[in-house]
């Protein structure tokens, strides 16, 4: 006859190592996530993952030795060696430029790894939530309600991490009535499935709509005559606005660095339903002033966020191209970020929502 007990046992144990890994996951997460929103140098972030990277590698080590990897495990654990590869290549931060970015991309897969927890995991769930939400029991329980439901959530759409020209979009659990639609564009040689997670915590807790589209070459079709991309782009706008009875009045175009200047590319075009633009760490292409399309940025609200610190396209081209489109009569906000680099200032997304539609403004 099979030991009970000792089936029991081994269940309390295996929990216990998940419940171990688990936390130290969402320390690891947590510090990184921190560190995005206060601008941390990479030499304050590397630092200050050290003892909790090797916290995690401990419990993740542990719970492979203890289990067998599928299902939630399997996630979990997937999650955590995503985390794992992102704490070290922050602290190889001093070798340059690639590994910092190898690192920011496995921060993004470590979300997309776990997040199928939160459907049956509350810190998971909480983690993907903004502070206000994820204190809020109304929000929870009406998340939770809706936690299976197939048409909310993440989805890929040909847009595999070998793959371009695809799209990945997140539905919310709780969306407002006629949602506001977000679509972000990622910047040069980046994925629309890593630049997601730019937006998921806020889309989730708000109830609008985002979607990540990817370019359909290394980065957006700027330098042809053939715009591959915008037909898609519009393409998108229409089907999900459509299918979600999206505002009309309410579809931001965003993006950060290549994909930033292309959103001002791309959204001031006659007829655009992009009714707002906010570039982040982009520049003014020429051609929008060749081809006469900056006419149509008379009386378009666009929100510009730029660091001082931008070693790629300094600050001067962000002043630069605010004097361009106010005079052109656009209604334009910009932001200087003190302090920060070529990098994307997710603390910024508060106010950029609060600026395109008053519903999305963060609860106090």
């Amino acid at each position: 006859m099979p030991d009970h007990t000792s089936i029991t046992n081994d269940e309390d144990e295996i929990l216990t190592l998940v419940t171990d890994l688990l936390n130290h996951w969402l320390q690891v997460m947590s510090v990184f996530d921190q560190a995005q929103l206060q601008m941390a140098g990479n030499p304050a972030l590397a630092e200050a993952l050290q003892p909790h990277a090797a916290s995690l590698n401990t419990a993740h080590q542990a719970l492979t030795a203890a289990s067998t990897a599928e299902g939630a495990t399997k996630e979990l654990l997937d999650g955590a060696e995503y985390s794992l590869w992102a704490c070290d290549g922050m602290a190889r931060h001093k070798e340059g430029f690639g590994p910092v970015m190898k690192a920011l991309r496995a921060h993004c897969r470590a979300q997309e790894a776990c997040f199928p927890l939160a459907q049956f995991m509350s810190p998971v769930s909480r983690y993907f939530l903004d502070k206000a939400a994820s204190g809020d029991e109304q929000t929870l329980a009406d998340i939770e309600a809706k936690s299976s439901d197939p048409n909310c959530g993440l989805f890929h759409m040909d847009n595999d991490r070998g793959s371009r020209g695809g799209f990945t979009t997140f539905i919310p659990e709780r969306m407002l009535h006629n949602p506001p639609l977000v679509m972000a564009l990622h910047g040069g040689n980046g994925h629309g499935a890593d630049f997601i997670w730019s937006w998921v915590r806020e889309a989730r807790s708000r109830g609008f709509i985002v979607i990540a589209p990817t370019s359909s070459g290394d980065t957006w079709s700027m330098l042809d005559d053939n715009d591959a991309d915008l037909p898609v782009l519009l393409t998108l706008v229409e089907q999900i606005g459509s299918r979600f009875d999206v505002d009309p009045a309410h579809v931001l175009l965003t993006g950060m660095s290549d994909g930033g200047t292309y959103s001002l590319l791309a959204g001031l075009r006659e007829n655009s339903p992009f009714t707002h633009l906010a570039p982040f760490s982009g520049v003014f292409h020429p051609d929008i002033m060749m081809s006469g399309n900056l006419q149509y940025a008379a009386k378009k609200p666009v929100h510009l966020v730029h660091g001082t610190h931008d070693w790629m396209f300094p600050v001067d081209a962000a002043h630069m191209t605010n004097e361009t489109l106010v005079s052109a009569g656009a209604d334009v906000t910009l932001r200087i970020i003190d302090g920060l680099s070529h990098a994307y200032a997710r603390s910024q997304n508060q106010a950029l929502l609060a600026w395109f539609d008053p519903r999305l403004a963060a609860s106090t």
